[in-house]
Order: structure tokens, then sequence, then C-alpha cells
């Protein structure tokens, strides 16, 4: 193999591993949004969790709770009213007797995202400050 065919081959290499590092990013986003993805995600998974204990408390006491901290101060419970990241707290407000808000800062739009861990329809959200209109489920008959 002489030099000149040893440097086209390094050439080409260079250039396919180029071509894979900018496929790469095109797919899955640079690493600062993969990083605002990830935050994003845990926001709505402590929104989540917020209706899951918001659900209980009501379905135990018959009312939506006053606020947040209620929620948070029983016993046993771990649950995260201030966003990790921003140290905002998440808000929250009771509507009526079964109507309810949820809302966090956001850093990417679920619309824009391609990504197969997706949020549930629920949680779809624009970049910013968004609330989500949540309903309490109807009581079980008995």
């Amino acid at each position: 193999m002489s030099g000149a065919t040893g440097r086209w081959i390094l050439i080409v290499a260079a250039v396919a591993v180029a071509a894979t590092v900018v496929a790469a990013i095109a797919v899955l986003g640079t690493p600062g949004a993969q990083r605002q993805l990830r935050q994003d995600e845990r926001r709505v998974r402590d929104l989540s969790s917020l209706q899951d204990e918001i659900e209980a408390w009501a379905k135990q006491r018959g009312a939506l709770p006053a606020d947040l901290a209620v929620l948070a101060r029983r016993p046993g419970v771990r649950l995260a009213t201030t966003d990790p990241f921003n140290a905002q707290p998440y808000a929250y407000r009771v509507v009526d007797a079964r109507n309810y808000r949820l809302c966090a800062t956001f850093d990417t739009d679920t619309a824009e995202v391609r990504s197969d861990r997706g949020s549930a329809r629920t949680w779809r959200h624009p970049r910013g400050n968004y609330c989500f209109d949540l309903v309490l489920p109807p009581p079980k008959a008995d």
C-alpha cells in the first residue's frame, strides 16, 4: 500500500467519523438539549407524583388539599414541591371542588422533541411556564 492510498483511507475514515457524529447530533440532539429533556422528564415525574398524592388526599378527605405543603408534611411522604433545577416551587391552585392546576416551567416543547421517552398525553407541554388543568377521578360507586 502506498503512502497516497493510506492517506486516502485516513481521509475517508475521518469523513465517516465526522458524518456519524453529525448524524448522531441530528437524531439525538446536542448534549445540552438532552440535559434539558431529562430535566423536563424529571419535572413531569414530580408533577405526576403530586397528582397521585393530591388524588389520594382528596379520596381520603373528600376535598382537595389547600396547598402542596400540607401534602409534603404528611408522615412517610417524600414529595418534591420545588423544581430541583431552578429552585422555583411548583404551582398548585384549586379551581373548584374537583378541578385543580399544577404548573411548572419547562425547557423543552414536547411537540418539538423527538424522543421515544415521550410524555403521556396528559403531560404534553410547551417551553416556558405551563399549567396542567386536572380533574379528580369520579368517586367509585360502592
